[in-house]
Order: C-alpha cells, then structure tokens, then sequence
C-alpha cells in the first residue's frame, strides 16, 4: 500500500471513530433505562469483530516481514567497528583499536548484488547508530552500535550501487563525518 493509501485510511478510521464518538455523546441527553445484558452483547461483538480485525491484519502483514529467515546463511559478514568519529568496515574481525585503525582507512567494503550480508555492529567508545542508505537515499536497515555487545543485523541487496553508512546517533562534535561505504555490484 501507498503512502497515500494508509494516509487515506487513517483518515476513514479517525472519521468512524469520531462519527462514534458524537453518536454516543448526543444519545446521552435523554436520561433513560440501561440495559445491561444488551451493552454486554454489544460489547462482546465489539471484540469478537476487534480481535477478528488483528488477526486478519497480522495475517496480512506477517509474512511482509522484511527480514530474512534467520536459518538462512548469510552470503557475506562484514564487520563493523565505530569509534569517534568514523566507522571501520571490514570482512575481517575487529578487535582491538589497532585492527579498528588498520581497517578505518579503507572505508569501502564491496558486495555481491543479490547477496545477503550481516553486518556485526559494535562500538570502541560509547553509543553509534549504524544506519544504511541506498543510493537513492533512503533508509534501508539501521542499529545501535553499543560498547561490548554486536548487534548482528541482515540487509538483502537488490539493487547494485553506492550504499552509505551514517551515524544516527549524536556521538560528539564530529558525528556528521562519522560515514562508511558498501559498494553492491
């Protein structure tokens, strides 16, 4: 669905609610009897029509979940190692600050189109946020890179070219030049 077409739909949904919400409030200027087992109904219906609601919903968007199969094999891991202010790229394991400087000076790490890659995500320092760009620049994948834990995230390329690496959370003064590259070809 569009943009477009949720927008529109969230617009028929706040209209319904909002016809309910005068309907109810007007029916409440006559005082009158109340019966009980009959709003009981109602509201039994309510959330038997609710719960049917989400479940075809969660039919629906389950299985658009955009992420791999977590049995499948990634085709490639790179490693991916922030520390104020750059992100270090590699196919290698980094470890240490020494391996982090080695692999910060090639920024580029290249790809297979088609490939599903896993990038392990991890930190020297203090919070990054590892996020990926297509070449058109949108938002593909994104993840917290913290100090002493990797986050392991899955990105299926698609689409070859120029994709980049920024950080997405405030790291200091030099965040904005915090930047890596993924060529997909």
């Amino acid at each position: 669905m569009t943009p477009w077409g949720v927008f529109y739909v969230f617009l028929a949904l706040a209209l319904v609610i909002g016809l309910v919400f005068a309907y109810v409030g007007l029916s409440t200027k006559t005082g009158r009897e109340v019966d009980y087992g009959a709003a009981n109904r109602v509201r039994q219906r309510f959330f038997i029509v609710l719960t049917g609601a989400l479940v075809v919903f969660l039919a629906l968007t389950l299985p658009r979940m955009p992420y791999p199969a977590e049995a499948q094999r990634p085709d490639r891991i790179v490693y991916v190692v922030g520390k104020q202010y750059a992100f270090a790229l590699s196919e290698t394991p980094i470890g240490s600050a020494q391996d982090w400087e080695e692999a910060n000076y090639s920024q580029s790490v290249e790809v297979p189109l088609g490939s599903l890659v896993e990038f392990r995500v991890g930190t020297l320092d203090v919070n990054h946020g590892f996020s990926l760009y297509s070449p058109e620049g949108g938002l593909v994948a994104q993840t917290q890179a913290m100090p002493g834990y990797v986050n392991r995230l899955r990105v299926h390329f698609e689409a070859p070219g120029r994709y980049t690496v920024l950080c997405l959370e405030f790291c200091g003064m030099g965040h904005h030049r915090m930047r890596g590259v993924v060529d997909v070809k």
